[in-house]
């Protein structure tokens, strides 16, 4: 079908239109800052503008997703009826937009191809970032330096927010009273839009979650050393760092990636130290309730109960963790404020998780017995405690019973051989009175079955 522009083509009709520059808004967009360069560009070397000003002019103009210049906008498609969308209410709209009109008017009527254009949307987006990275590169360099700058997503935050932390520490801080629009006074000034596209694209690198310490991307400049790091938290708050320098861009990254090395060594401990303990060859599973010390002065209980059988380095890293989601930023302490099962040993509210540690193994192991040998030798005798083997005998019904035992095994009887026959009735032997004897050079233990253990400490 034959097209009919309502403008006349040619080149002389060309630039007439687009040398009438309207007067500019004092605040564009980032959509009509593209606009008008694009329109300049091609006013100053006399053609149409490119496909890249067309799909954005296209974007600002159409009525919905049924309309010709919406196909336009999305794929670079040119139906017939664009030019009846372009020319309706033409008359009675501002002379910046009438420049706009006029402008892809002449594009599509001279373009020649009116189906879709392959890599449409690919190709401009990917001259935005471009673009958007040429402005921040000349705002870091000439303004920023290596300041932190800061764009909240949303107009007002929460009067008590106090501010941002971040892993290194020279890094700038910012507080929502610094300006009632959420922007430090050193913010480049970027638009919603330029956001968007710069948190949508693809990072160079990036690591973590909004949901943990938040989302971290780095971007290197492409021509220049040094680029930005970007960060989005779990309020909806963008971050951005304009880093001049590759060496100071690479040590802050640096510092990101080993805080978060941190971070899911701390949560894979917790999460091992909170779980289903393993059935232990005693039965016994000995845990501890970790509780922030802070928090309790601020009085807030917050803590969790731990496996104490986990290694003493896993039991820090898991209570490190345990103080990240405390009500009290930054605390760095905690205290072992209950346990259970630890057969009679009393553990203090700053013992070590070396000290815990061990004691519960050795109850996992070896049950009630391992306790009470460490109360006896004192939980701080690392080297006693861990020569329970070489002092338990076991466990009877009675101290007596151990003592007949061990008469036996010795073949202390057979002396009674050497005793006459008929004699043999009137001979017996005092057990009760050599337990009596031997006790006190034995440590004997009570346990909760009513059985004993015992042990033989001076060997």
């Amino acid at each position: 079908m034959e097209r009919t522009p309502q403008q006349p083509g040619g080149e002389a009709e060309l630039q007439a239109p687009m040398l009438e520059t309207p007067e500019q808004p004092t605040q564009q967009s980032w959509d009509e800052r593209v606009i008008r360069e694009g329109i300049d560009a091609a006013v100053s070397e006399g053609r149409a503008i490119d496909n890249r000003t067309a799909r954005y002019i296209a974007g600002q103009l159409h009525g919905g997703q049924a309309s010709a210049l919406y196909a336009l906008a999305s794929s670079g498609a040119i139906q017939p009826e664009v030019f009846d969308e372009l020319d309706r209410d033409r008359t009675q709209q501002a002379p910046l937009v009438r420049r706009w009109i006029a402008c892809l008017t002449i594009y599509c009527a001279g373009r020649g191809n009116d189906g879709p254009v392959a890599g449409w949307m690919e190709d401009a987006e990917a001259q935005d970032r471009v673009d958007l990275m040429e402005r921040l590169n000349l705002a870091g360099v000439t303004t920023l330096g290596e300041v932190a700058t800061v764009h909240a997503s949303e107009s007002s935050l929460d009067d008590d927010d106090s501010g941002d932390y971040f892993p290194w520490g020279d890094a700038a801080s910012w507080s929502s009273g610094d300006d009632p629009e959420g922007r430090s006074t050193t913010d480049p000034g970027l638009s919603d839009e330029q956001l968007d596209m710069l948190f949508g694209g693809e990072a160079d690198e990036e690591i973590g979650d909004v949901q943990d310490l938040g989302w971290y991307g780095l971007v290197r400049w492409l021509d220049e050393p040094g680029g930005l790091i970007l960060k989005l938290d779990e309020r909806g708050i963008r971050h951005i760092w304009v880093v001049a320098g590759d060496d100071v861009l690479a040590a802050r990254w640096e510092g990101i990636a080993s805080e978060y090395g941190a971070f899911y060594e701390q949560r894979d401990a917790y999460e091992t130290a909170t779980g289903e303990p393993d059935v232990t060859p005693s039965g016994i599973n000995p845990k501890v309730w970790a509780g922030s010390l802070a928090d309790y002065n601020n009085g807030d209980l917050h803590g969790e109960w731990f496996d104490a059988t986990c290694e003493p380095a896993e039991l820090e890293l898991a209570a490190k963790f345990m103080l990240r989601l405390g009500h009290t930023p930054d605390a760095e302490e905690w205290g072992i404020f209950d346990y259970d099962d630890f057969a009679g040993v009393e553990l203090g509210e700053y013992e070590s998780f070396e000290t815990i540690s061990r004691i519960a193994r050795g109850i996992a192991e070896h049950g009630e017995a391992f306790g009470h040998w460490a109360t006896y030798v004192g939980s701080d005798s690392v080297e006693r405690i861990e020569r329970f083997g070489d002092h338990y005998r076991g466990e009877w019904e009675s101290f007596e019973a151990y003592v007949r035992d061990y008469l036996e095994e010795t073949e202390f009887y057979r002396f009674l051989d050497r005793v006459p026959e008929d004699m043999r009735g009137y001979v017996e032997v005092d057990v009760e009175q050599i337990a009596r004897d031997w006790e006190c050079d034995y440590f004997v233990a009570e346990l909760g079955s009513g059985r004993v253990a015992v042990f033989e400490p001076g060997v």
